[in-house]
Parts: structure tokens; sequence; C-alpha cells
């Protein structure tokens, strides 16, 4: 019996290493969030929520909740205010972009009120 080349063996395994992942292919071809998927996130992450997408006043809550979080971050000593170089420190580069508008005081410093008061004018001004 006549033994294979070498070359015949490597083309047998890249045409069984194809097989292999055609099903896998094949699904992920289906599935428009498995094409985009990164293969690098662990596959419970790329699981989508079966909770409804958060909206209205909820939304509101939560995007409020973070950018308090965010904004005491910044204020370590907690005087309740923040100067430019502590906004920008801290990677709120809205507010030191637009710390003159927001500080209504010209104190020198944004308080968290002044901070919700500037973005609340801002929307109803759209």
């Amino acid at each position: 019996m006549k033994r294979p080349t070498r070359l015949a063996l490597m083309t047998w395994m890249a045409l069984l290493t194809l097989l292999a992942y055609l099903p896998a292919t094949t699904l992920a071809a289906d599935d428009p969030m498995a094409r985009r998927a990164d293969p690098w996130v662990p596959p419970a992450a790329r699981i989508r929520s079966t909770e409804p997408p958060t909206e209205g006043a909820a939304l509101q809550a939560q995007v409020t909740d973070k950018l308090r979080r965010r904004f005491d971050a910044a204020d370590p000593q907690r005087y309740g205010s923040i100067t430019r170089t502590q906004a920008q420190r801290a990677g709120l580069g809205f507010v030191s972009q637009h710390f003159d508008r927001i500080d209504s005081r010209r104190s020198g410093s944004v308080t968290f009120d002044e901070l919700r008061a500037y973005l609340s004018n801002r929307v109803a001004n759209r």
C-alpha cells in the first residue's frame, strides 16, 4: 500500500478542521449577535439580558446616580464642590469644558446642584 504524502495529509487535516468549524459558523451566521460577538468576551457576558431596557424616570435616576458618584469621587475632601482641575483629574471632561458656564456663582468651583441646573437648562433650551 502506498503511503500518503505530506501534502495529502495536510490537505486532509485542513479539510477536517474546516468541517469541525462548519456547524459553529452556520449557527453564527443565523444569529446576528453571534456574528458581532467578540471572541475575547466570556460567553456569559454575551448572553442578552431578559430584563427590559431601562427608560424614562428610572433611566434618568440611574444617570443622575452615576454622575453623582463620579462627582463625589472627584471631591475627596467632601466640600460639596469641585474645581476645574478636580473635574479634569476625575475624567469629567464635560464639566471641565463647560466649567465657566456651570459655575453660575463665579466661585471657582461647582456644586452638584449647579451641574444639574446647567444640564436641565441645556436640555430645556434644545
